[in-house]
């Protein structure tokens, strides 16, 4: 009987092991041109319900994300915000700080955002708690937010309590944004002369109140450096957990730069990057009207229901789109996704893929020419003419 016994325990436990499959190695991240992070992986693959549990540790030993997948790719080390075309979370899904303190934790269905998603500083002050659907979006999507928003500054002083239905604030409020201007070297000499106008719009790292980030990256990164431009810029700040989406700013900051600044109204661009490419998007969806050309960069598309459903607004609108195809902060798709609906409907339309470029894309983008001089290709008066 005991024979019995010992040979049904082995069998089932051979059974058990081959259900799963355990693998463990060390994935070298870069995260700068010097400096490269490498993680201990390990990943265990049920082949009974064909989801793969996947640990990454940091050097020291402290785990650093926990997450489980439909599909995975071993070798891609995604942002948490990224649910990247080859990786696709299903559950649970945790990331932390090397100090061992927990980062985030969120639930996905199909790759997308659904229930409650939390975000914590590295101090242990939860930053912000939200709500989320999966929503159904043409082609890829990362969810919506839909429910309470809670946002807190690194010190637990409430700074956002809002709630949002499909990705919009459901009680916008009207305000203003402080701005950086830029105005080119000539711009006193001749009082009567026009200059077209950029409005850039930042990524979401720069948020809050000290214009002095904006410096960061992009165009006013190119001002800061002394590089001189025949157009005004404008530059507005984005507040702490906030997108350029949630209140109405817009229609206050044009009319004050257009009022206050010698703009040329027919030549007015629009472009931003990460979260400033998707209010690119967004506002032009919104103010067709107010932009001769845009050009939105490596930002997501299809976290608001408005502008999935307003997109053929755009049909007349110069775009020169650009995105990393190996970005994993915000995954390719979310632009490949509205350029093919726009694709044969407009006849303005440009973009940019670069196979082997990720996020920061912009730093090959911003400090060249080349989009500067297709900027003033394009005219208000003419657009619709092209």
């Amino acid at each position: 009987m005991k024979n019995i016994i010992l040979i049904l325990s082995l069998i089932i436990f051979t059974c058990s092991v081959q259900a799963q499959e355990v693998e463990t190695f060390y994935l070298h991240h870069p995260i700068s041109k010097n400096d490269t992070i490498i993680y201990k992986r390990i990943i265990r693959f049920d082949k009974k319900n064909g989801i793969y549990y996947v640990r990454d540790y940091f050097e020291n030993g402290q785990i650093q994300m926990q997450g489980t997948y439909s599909s995975f790719n071993k070798n891609l080390k995604e942002n948490y915000w990224c649910n990247y075309s080859k990786n696709t979370k299903q559950g649970l899904y945790q990331t932390w700080y090397k100090n061992g303190q927990l980062e985030s934790r969120s639930n996905f269905i199909d790759g997308k955002f659904h229930g409650q998603m939390e975000e914590w500083y590295s101090n242990g002050q939860l930053s912000q708690r939200s709500q989320w659907i999966k929503a159904d979006v043409e082609g890829n999507g990362k969810g919506q937010m839909n429910g309470s928003y809670l946002g807190w500054s690194k010190d637990g002083e409430l700074v956002c309590d809002m709630v949002l239905e499909k990705g919009l604030k459901k009680n916008p409020i009207d305000t203003n944004y402080k701005y950086l201007l830029y105005t080119p070297p000539e711009y006193e000499l001749d009082t009567l002369k026009t200059y077209p106008l950029i409005i850039y719009l930042h990524g979401g790292s720069p948020r809050g109140t000290d214009l002095n980030r904006l410096y960061a990256y992009g165009i006013p990164d190119q001002t800061y450096r002394g590089r001189e431009f025949p157009f005004i810029i404008a530059s507005p700040q984005c507040p702490l957990h906030l997108r350029w989406s949630t209140d109405n700013w817009f229609e206050n900051f044009f009319e004050e730069i257009t009022l206050k600044y010698r703009v040329n109204i027919n030549k007015v661009y629009l472009t931003g990057v990460s979260l400033g490419g998707s209010g690119t998007w967004y506002l032009a969806t919104k103010y067709p009207d107010k932009f001769a050309a845009i050009a939105p960069m490596s930002g997501f598309t299809s976290h608001i229901e408005y502008l999935d459903q307003n997109i053929e607004k755009l049909v007349d609108m110069p775009i020169w789109a650009f995105h990393g195809k190996i970005d994993k902060v915000v995954q390719f798709e979310e632009t490949q996704r509205v350029v093919q609906r726009l694709e044969g409907k407009n006849n303005n339309l440009k973009f940019t893929m670069p196979p082997n470029v990720g996020h920061g894309l912009h730093w090959l983008i911003y400090p060249g020419q080349e989009l500067y001089d297709w900027f003033l290709t394009h005219d208000k008066r003419t657009k619709n003419k092209n």
